[in-house]
């Protein structure tokens, strides 16, 4: 009968192209990985690499056996997934994603307000500015704000647009003045946005109206953004509710259409229905919705 363990130790050794590699990658020592590779070829009866010395190569055998072996890590990874979701939900225990911007800003005091009406409850909050997959169980309800096409396979539940536009630090206005105009961009030293943010429909606005011999910085997510700004380095796009919350910053000019930013709850078909998930959902598109303001203007 195979193991589960001499297979792991098998796709280890496949990816990383020796044992070594595989026993750091695996956090088990060499002579393990060796032995079970050798229990493996044993327990087949094939010969799955040919080892030379600069490592590891798979046989025709080995190269047979991989993509099999890589559909039975796939299911033990979702069983486990799953049975650590069911272990979750049995101790009343919901797992939230979301950016850090936003959980600072809104998601926190909306999980504050609910354990003080549900104090059974344990929220998990999880910041991450990837996208967790909800369909393998790494969170129960993430909020997640997207320009993209939300996949059929989960529940959508539309939120109030961020509302985001152009900021300055006090210092950067005092010595260069501020743009009070979309065209006056070009007139001002700018930051930018780099991957991942770099591709949304604002970054491209931004990216469009400054001088591009003007750019003097790129930042890969909004707290950088908003230390370059802040920091006097140029003028940068920033959500209201982030940047209106600190005094050293100026907006530039108000939230234009153009630029808003959708964003959601999502959740699985499957976690909608259990009530542990749909009432922290239920209770946290209340709360936001009655923030509307807050969040499209940065202003009660």
């Amino acid at each position: 009968m195979l193991d589960w363990d001499d297979l792991k130790v098998f796709l280890g050794v496949a990816r990383e192209g020796s044992t070594l590699a595989a026993a750091r990658a695996l956090g088990v020592n060499q002579t393990t990985v060796g032995r079970r590779v050798h229990a493996l070829e044993h327990a087949l009866g094939l010969t799955l690499f040919a080892r030379r010395s600069t490592g590891y190569a798979l046989t025709e055998h080995g190269r047979s056996l991989l993509p099999a072996a890589e559909v039975v890590e796939l299911a033990v990874n979702e069983a486990v997934a799953e049975a650590e979701r069911l272990r979750r939900l049995a101790r009343s225990v919901v797992r939230v994603t979301a950016p850090e911007v936003v959980f600072h800003h809104l998601i926190a005091h909306i999980v504050a307000a609910y354990h003080d009406e549900r104090p059974g409850v344990t929220i998990e909050q999880v910041a991450s500015d990837n996208h967790l997959d909800l369909a393998a169980g790494e969170a129960d309800i993430a909020f997640r704000a997207t320009e993209q096409r939300i996949p059929e396979t989960l529940i959508a539940r539309r939120l109030p647009d961020f509302g985001w536009t152009v900021y300055c630090s006090r210092s950067y206005a005092a010595e260069n003045g501020m743009p009070q105009t979309p065209d006056a961009l070009r007139e001002h030293a700018a930051v930018l946005y780099d991957k991942p943010l770099s591709a949304t429909a604002r970054s491209r606005w931004m990216a469009v109206r400054v001088d591009e011999n003007r750019i003097v910085a790129r930042c890969n997510t909004v707290g950088n953004m908003r230390g370059a700004v802040r920091a006097g380095m140029g003028v940068g796009l920033l959500p209201c509710i982030d940047a209106e919350q600190d005094t050293g910053l100026l907006r530039c000019f108000a939230p234009l259409p153009e630029l808003a930013g959708p964003w959601y709850l999502l959740m699985t078909p499957e976690l909608q229905r259990l009530p542990a998930v749909r009432r922290f959902a239920d209770f946290a598109v209340a709360r936001l919705t009655a923030q509307r303001r807050l969040i499209t203007e940065g202003r009660e």
